[in-house]
């Protein structure tokens, strides 16, 4: 099981609060998102868990494992 984020940005009015993101999370590994406050760390957990819509790219869901080359869509 993975996330897939791709090309991921998001902005308010005129200002980016990320953009251009791109990262693989794998099952079974611990991440830590870290940032100055009003970095846009609670708005990419957002986007991640579908309570927020990008301005621009994709969150993917994979169903297997992607390490092995099993992995498919949700």
């Amino acid at each position: 099981m993975g996330i897939v984020v791709t090309n991921a940005s998001k902005r308010f009015s005129r200002e980016w609060i990320f953009r251009k993101l791109d990262f693989v999370f794998s099952s079974g590994n611990s991440y830590a998102i870290t940032g100055p406050n009003g970095s846009g760390k609670s708005t990419l957990l957002q986007t991640i868990a579908g309570s927020m819509e990008l301005s621009e790219g994709g969150i993917e869901y994979r169903a297997r494992n992607m390490e092995h080359g099993t992995d498919g869509p949700a």
